[in-house]
């Protein structure tokens, strides 16, 4: 009987702890049901996580993955055990097509996300680049775009042969404290390209120019003029007869002098000249005008003008579009052959013969200098032949300032960069490298550009060496390091 009541106990015993168990299980029988609903919205170049809770929320990261990165997925924590700031940069992300999630887990949630795909359009570099304009008014030059009164950096960048190898830089702006304006009052007489220039950290770089020209103070001199009639050069421009004595030149000599006293006829006749282009030129001076002025132009003498050629003779000519030689006259195509020259070297001849005939001469490997350029030409009508000769002058290209080239440490909206001065230098961006204490940073969009955004960079305030460089079309190896002492702001 006791043994029966001791088996009894021991039944209870072991059925209260099966339902002691069951009640257990009950508690909590769905783990996940207090995982947080996450999600988060796009602001710009930011994401923001904004869901329910995110005050109380632990732990939370977001996880990036995307075919630019490769097998790398990129991991941010947050929440109140991080100290995060719930939002996420994609400043950094190369362009493209990623996915983009918040992820959550705890001791009553073993996995909670939000996902969306998120693509990273192309960025050219200077969207943000402001519209510069400027208008000229009597001696000066006014900047008056969209935005002037925030810009922090433009600058006026004048040139011109007056100028010889010179720049004029102005800067202007809020950093610079400028008028924005340009006064022209320094400037010699001639052609100048004026440009107003600017870059900033969103504005790799952008401009504005104008060819602006700087009159000779000639406001008493005559306006000389002649035009050509074939072979005779007939002057005629206002108060012609008000002019008591002028001079007509050929290739700089003087071979005719009109006055007014000695029964003159306003007329230089080159008939008598052989066949080609002659620099004509009349000149004066007057008790008005003693500095003395003068006009020029081309005068073509041609076969059959009194110089012993016929009219059945082509009137052969050629335009001139940069350094090619476009040959272009009447009945050029039943000229069967014609020969081109380049200071009296034959250099090409254009058969209809031939595959090979364009009419065209390209004079880009002669180099730089003044060339006497001339078609010649023979037909069944004009065996004595015929030319057709020009002044070509191939100029050397504008030299660059490459002594302009300069790394800074700059502050800006309390955000550290480093500037490498480099606008102008005609930079090939594949080979621009910056790097931090001797480390190369990863090439992107964003360290391929004269601008580099330290806080990207470096976390810890102390003192760096940032180096760039890279290489100018212009200019070759650019390269140079800056000791900085880097504040975290």
């Amino acid at each position: 009987m006791k043994n029966l009541k001791l088996w009894s106990l021991l039944v209870f015993i072991v059925t209260l702890c099966f339902i002691s168990c069951n009640e257990d299980e009950e508690i909590d029988p769905n783990p996940d049901a207090s995982c947080p609903e996450l999600s988060f919205t796009q602001e710009g170049e930011e994401l923001l996580a904004n869901f329910e809770g995110i005050d109380t929320l632990e732990f939370y990261a977001w996880n990036i993955t995307g075919e630019p990165l490769g097998e790398e997925t990129i991991t941010e924590n947050e929440g109140i055990n991080n100290q995060g700031d719930n939002t996420f940069s994609l400043e950094n992300l190369e362009p493209g097509t990623y996915n983009i999630c918040l992820v959550s887990e705890n001791a009553n949630c073993t996995i909670a996300d939000f996902c969306k795909e998120i693509i990273i359009e192309e960025d050219n570099g200077n969207d943000s680049c402001p519209d510069l304009k400027y208008t000229k008014e009597g001696e000066y030059l006014f900047a008056d775009f969209e935005g002037i009164d925030t810009i922090e950096f433009y600058a006026w960048n004048i040139s011109g042969e007056s100028l010889g190898n010179e720049v004029i830089i102005e800067n202007e702006g809020t950093d610079n404290q400028g008028d924005n304006k340009f006064s022209l009052d320094s400037l010699q007489p001639g052609i100048y390209e004026i440009c107003l220039v600017s870059e900033n950290v969103s504005c790799t770089f952008t401009e504005y120019c104008e060819e602006i020209v700087i009159e000779k103070d000639e406001d008493n001199c005559p306006e000389l003029d002649f035009f050509s009639e074939g072979s005779v050069a007939v002057a005629r421009f206002p108060g012609l007869n008000d002019v008591a004595v002028y001079e007509w030149f050929v290739n700089d000599e003087l071979v005719e002098t009109e006055d007014i006293n000695q029964g003159r006829d306003n007329e230089l006749d080159l008939r008598s000249y052989t066949p080609g282009t002659y620099n004509v030129c009349i000149k004066a001076t007057t008790e008005d005008c003693s500095q003395g002025v003068e006009f020029c132009d081309s005068v073509v003498v041609r076969e059959g003008d009194g110089n012993g050629g016929g009219d059945a003779c082509p009137q052969v000519s050629f335009v001139e579009e940069g350094t090619t030689l476009i040959a272009n006259f009447p009945g050029i195509n039943d000229v069967t052959v014609y020969e081109w020259f380049v200071d009296g070297q034959l250099v090409e001849i254009e058969d209809n013969r031939t595959q090979d005939r364009d009419d065209i001469l390209d004079i880009s490997s002669f180099g730089f200098g003044t060339f006497n350029v001339c078609i010649k030409a023979e037909t069944v009508d004009c065996p004595q032949g015929i030319e057709y000769c020009s002044e070509i002058t191939i100029s050397e290209p504008e030299p660059v300032d490459c002594s302009v080239f300069d790394v800074e440490y700059v502050i800006i909206s309390e955000r550290e960069f480093m500037d490498a001065r480099t606008i102008r230098l005609n930079m090939d961006k594949s080979t621009v490298f910056w790097s931090i204490n001797g480390v190369d940073l990863p090439q992107t969009i964003f360290t391929q550009i004269q601008i580099l955004n330290l806080n990207d960079h470096i976390s810890e305030p102390g003192t760096y060496e940032v180096c760039y460089r890279g290489v100018s079309r212009s200019c070759g190896n650019l390269e140079k390091c800056v000791t900085i002492n880097f504040q975290g702001l």
